[in-house]
């Protein structure tokens, strides 16, 4: 029996993930760009994104069994909340001391350990809002809205950075991240807590939850579908870190600049809109989803690999077609592992795949960072392509690895 998407509680989460993504894309593009303005250096714009990701290969693996135990509803309202408030303490904050690089450093940190508790927990609300046979499309829905806040947010958010400064983006993102609140209050579903092992002495609960690590560490083990895509992931990852030489590059470069930087950003986020359509107006056979990866996948290495050996107009067209195809390769994966992964090893398992991911990412974002100091930015981006060449015929070709079997997974073999 079919049955409907878009429900009270699909829309309020919707709209919620609007407001989020618009103050979280606004303040990543600000603070970029404010700590190369100020440093001057690749090197350290490198080395401020990837301590950023630091957290996320820490912090998921503790809170993700948390959430398992407990309404992620509920942490996802009572986080957004107090990021409210956080940031309005911080618009006041940075308005009133000068510029320290070391503040920032600190500051991201906060921001992106907050950032950890939502995201996990928002993994875990979103299959309780929707059925199964509408997890494609739900989440080709609810993964366009961060593109599409990009490609609007990312002019916006740069001119009002260059007339008002970092303040103001952090002030607006507070009176977003408390609407998301409100939005995501009105969410309701029944939820199963165990409140036998809620109710239990600390020492007990600490000793659980090393258990429940442990048991997503086994089950990431011994599921080699999951284990091949994770580690493929966590090296083709590396290249993301390219991104930190993109604002350097634009104002370095004649004929570009802030401008065509911003479109850039929002060509990309746009490729992901369309993406995001296709794949809820478009059912994809679950025979054929093995393929397009595939295919994906290569073709992210080849586009990435010519960025900075052509002009302008191609590096748009490229970034929106890496849009289109990055996001049915996202709504691939997370549909897969919504329907393959028993509701009870979700988080844990979501936690396992940040921790690997942000970890591939910090190691590439530091690293390329530091070697743009030294060396050509076009050598450095074929170098981390050709890891992810390789990455593919590892990690997804095999037939050992049952790559193919898990992205072909259809929720109706569940």
């Amino acid at each position: 029996m079919k049955t409907n998407l878009w429900t009270k509680n699909f829309i309020y989460c919707f709209i919620g993930t609007i407001m989020s993504a618009m103050g979280g894309i606004g303040l990543n593009i600000a603070l970029s760009v404010y700590i190369y303005q100020q440093t001057g250096s690749t090197a350290l714009s490198g080395t401020f994104a990837a301590v950023s990701m630091i957290p996320n290969f820490i912090f998921p693996l503790l809170i993700g069994p948390f959430i398992d135990r407990r309404h992620p509803l509920k942490i996802l309202v009572a986080n957004e909340v107090f990021l409210g408030v956080f940031y309005f303490i911080i618009a006041f904050a940075t308005n009133a001391l000068p510029f320290s690089y070391v503040f920032y450093l600190a500051l991201t940190l906060m921001i992106s350990s907050f950032g950890i508790i939502s995201e996990l927990a928002y993994q875990s609300v979103i299959p309780h809002i929707m059925s199964k046979e509408n997890y494609s499309r739900g989440n080709a829905m609810l993964n366009i809205i961060y593109p599409m806040a990009q490609v609007v947010v990312t002019p916006v958010a740069l001119l009002l950075f260059n007339r008002f400064g970092v303040s103001l983006i952090f002030l607006l993102y507070g009176g977003l991240s408390l609407i998301d609140a409100f939005m995501e209050s009105r969410i309701s579903f029944d939820y199963m807590v165990d409140k036998e092992v809620t109710s239990i002495g600390e020492q007990t609960r600490i000793r659980q939850h090393m258990i429940d690590i442990k048991e997503g560490f086994q089950y990431f083990l011994r599921e080699p579908a999951i284990r091949s895509v994770f580690l493929y992931f966590g090296i083709s990852g590396l290249a993301v870190g390219i991104t930190v030489l993109w604002y350097p590059y634009f104002m370095s470069t004649p004929g570009l600049g802030d401008d065509k930087y911003a479109l850039l950003t929002s060509m990309n986020g746009a490729g992901y809109v369309v993406g995001g359509l296709m794949h809820y107006f478009i059912k994809i056979p679950p025979n054929r989803k093995f393929q397009i990866a595939v295919v994906v996948y290569l073709a992210f290495s080849f586009i990435e690999g010519t960025f900075f050996f052509v002009p302008f107009i191609f590096m748009a067209l490229g970034r929106f077609t890496l849009g289109v195809l990055g996001m049915n390769s996202a709504n691939i994966r997370v549909s897969a592992l919504q329907a393959y992964v028993p509701n009870n090893l979700r988080a844990k398992t979501n936690a396992l795949f940040s921790v690997l991911q942000s970890l591939s990412i910090m190691v590439g974002q530091i690293s390329v960072g530091w070697l743009g100091e030294f060396l050509p930015y076009w050598l450095i981006s074929i170098i981390l392509q050709v890891f992810g060449v390789i990455a593919v015929f590892v990690f997804i070709l095999p037939k050992r690895n049952k790559v193919k079997e898990f992205y072909n997974y259809s929720y109706e073999d569940n």
